[in-house]
């Protein structure tokens, strides 16, 4: 991974995380929320062995990242969501994270 990939993942979850936050500021008076024990987890992908061999890594960089998972219950209607990047991930959260506090206001 390069160094700008762990500061997009960190961005990444950082958006997540106020995401879910807001979510529950803003529903915490309609009871208990009952979270999947997956919930709000992130997974990278490095994909298999064919897909390392045709996607080597360059530059000592380390492995390429072939998909971004997230797991949410809450904002999507799949629980489970596949990105082909970090940058595609963070554009869905940024999204979410609005969502989440245009709807608090």
């Amino acid at each position: 991974m390069k160094p700008a990939d762990v500061h997009k993942l960190r961005e990444l979850t950082l958006r997540l995380d106020l995401a879910y936050i807001h979510h529950h500021e803003r529903t915490k008076d309609q009871g208990e929320v009952d979270y999947k024990s997956a919930e709000a987890s992130v997974r990278l992908e490095f994909g298999n062995l064919e897909y390392r061999k045709r996607h080597p890594a360059k530059n000592k960089q380390g492995p390429v990242i072939e998909q971004v998972v997230i797991y949410s219950s809450i904002f999507a209607a799949e629980r489970v969501r596949y990105f082909d990047s970090l940058d595609d991930a963070l554009e869905t959260l940024q999204r979410w994270l609005d969502h989440e506090r245009s709807a608090r206001a």
